[in-house]
């Protein structure tokens, strides 16, 4: 899942897309799967997971990766 953020910084990604480019398959009706991978993601990257700064939620929209990306030489 980190990857497919970093690959699309500042992005807002969908839980459906999200799902679809980190597992590909479908999502059902009440899947909350990428909610808990994002919780233990933010878990492991974030300063104060209770207060994202990395990863935002993006009401109504998804999720975003809410950092600059650059590559190293």
């Amino acid at each position: 899942m980190l990857t497919v953020f970093l690959e699309r910084p500042r992005f807002v990604l969908s839980r459906v897309q999200l799902l679809d480019l980190t597992s590909g398959r479908a999502a059902q009706v009440f899947d909350r799967t990428i909610d808990n991978q994002v919780s233990r993601l933010r878990r492991k990257i974030e300063a104060d997971p209770a207060k994202p700064v990395l990863i935002a939620t993006v009401w109504g929209g998804g999720y975003s990766l809410a950092a600059d990306v650059k590559d190293l030489p």
